[in-house]
């Protein structure tokens, strides 16, 4: 039995516009770990790497896992680096939202990229999805196909949920 979803995958997959879906669906609460960060700290992602530096800012997402994790019955969006510098609890269902990084592109709207630093620079940021993706697919129970339509993807992993009977 798990404790908590938590969805994982490349920055702009969708893990947070999923997770806002599955958590109404479910009626369960729903987190975002970039969120509660930005909160916390008063201040942006982009600004906490730009002044305090990445391992700063790691050390902030574990923490806040860390936390999330003491309650259950929750659905967590990760920050896509999360499960490549955190560890999750074991007691959570991990979903990848698994979308091919051109696919990412081009759902992204303008001010969305804008909002992402690591995404101004295509090539490099199509390095670090070649370097995360076998990571994101080992640590899931379970990877959707998030290439195609969203309500259709949303709709299969409510139906994993379900058959697992998770939360």
């Amino acid at each position: 039995m798990y404790d908590n979803i938590v969805l994982i995958g490349f920055m702009g997959s969708g893990k947070t516009s999923v997770g806002k879906s599955l958590a109404r669906q479910l009626y369960k609460d729903f987190m975002d770990v970039d969120s509660i960060i930005e909160a916390e700290q008063n201040s942006s992602i982009t600004d906490l790497f730009e002044k305090k530096g990445e391992a700063y800012f790691r050390s902030l997402e574990q923490k806040c896992i860390n936390e999330l994790t003491q309650k259950t019955g929750q659905i967590i969006a990760t920050g896509g680096g999360l499960p490549i510098y955190s560890s999750i609890p074991e007691k959570s269902l991990i979903i990848n939202i698994d979308a091919d990084f051109d696919v990412i592109l081009d759902r992204l709207s303008a001010k969305e990229r804008n909002k992402r630093p690591l995404l101004q620079d295509e090539s490099r940021a199509r390095a670090l999805f070649d370097q995360r993706i076998d990571t994101y697919r080992e640590q899931a129970h379970f990877s959707v196909d998030a290439n195609q339509k969203i309500p259709v993807f949303i709709h299969l992993i409510y139906d994993f949920i379900l058959d697992q009977r998770v939360l």
